[in-house]
């Protein structure tokens, strides 16, 4: 009885094993977290985007003032930081996401044992959740895919508008008063508008410098041998290896009788 009693108290201490079917359920709930992440990324883009069209059209009426083009320069700016907030927490999720292929599926796919860094990583990240990814490196990530083009354009149309409406300044001092608003004198409303473009510009600059985040799709590297031009339309295109030698005949099969 005594025994028993021992072995009873020893099952009731034993971990119940992992099996694939709750690994598949938590890979399934981490990949709708980050799918769910995505989508709101993808709202606010869309929100820069229309802000920017309707920008462009209201802004090059003959009545319109340039400051309708610093207004949704603004408002993309604002757009930026509320995404970049949002892709951090994207990148939180979609880690999870990456740990548990790396570490549990790719080694079962391959018939290997599961990587015991990546599942102790990914417990650190379930048990305490930490955003792992800065707000410079959100910034300048998404400025890389989406956003720096959109400033651009902004900024460009804005310097037409003040140069162009409704002809072109005679000299510098008539630019300077075009590009006052209110009170603000042109001066100091030109060098803002040009540090915000230096700012940025460095932020997106750095974006192809730094290493990309875990969630972010890598190319694969291309062969030394390809030709220059076929990155263009063949981004990971690579020569076949030359052959040293001929291939050896095959042996003849012996004839029938």
């Amino acid at each position: 009885m005594a025994n028993d009693g021992n072995d009873r108290d020893k099952n009731e201490f034993e971990l119940p094993p992992v099996s694939d079917s709750a690994m598949a359920q938590l890979f399934r709930g981490e990949l709708s977290r980050s799918d769910t992440w995505r989508s709101r990324l993808d709202n606010t883009t869309n929100w820069s985007l229309t802000t920017t069209a309707a920008v462009i059209s209201f802004g090059f009426t003959a009545s319109a003032s340039p400051v309708v083009f610093l207004v949704g320069l603004w408002m993309v700016l604002t757009f930026l930081l509320i995404e970049a907030r949002r892709y951090r927490y994207y990148d939180l999720w979609i880690r999870r996401v990456r740990l548990l292929e790396n570490g549990y599926w790719v080694p079962l796919l391959r018939r290997e044992p599961v990587d015991p860094d990546a599942i102790r990583e990914l417990v650190n990240l379930v048990e305490r959740p930490q955003i792992q990814l800065s707000l410079f490196s959100a910034i300048s990530t998404r400025l890389n895919r989406a956003y720096g083009p959109i400033l651009l354009v902004l900024t460009l149309t804005w310097f037409v508008k003040v140069y162009s409406h409704p002809q072109a300044p005679e000299d510098v001092h008539e630019f300077m008063q075009r590009a006052s608003v209110g009170p603000v004198p042109g001066g100091v409303v030109t060098v803002v508008v040009g540090l915000v473009v230096l700012v940025f510009a460095y932020i997106f600059a750095s974006s192809f410098f730094t290493r990309a985040p875990m969630g972010e799709l890598r190319p694969l590297p291309r062969g030394r041998r390809a030709a220059l031009w076929e990155s263009f339309y063949r981004p990971y295109a690579t020569l076949a290896p030359r052959r040293r030698g001929r291939r050896p005949a095959p042996p003849s099969s012996p004839p029938l009788h």
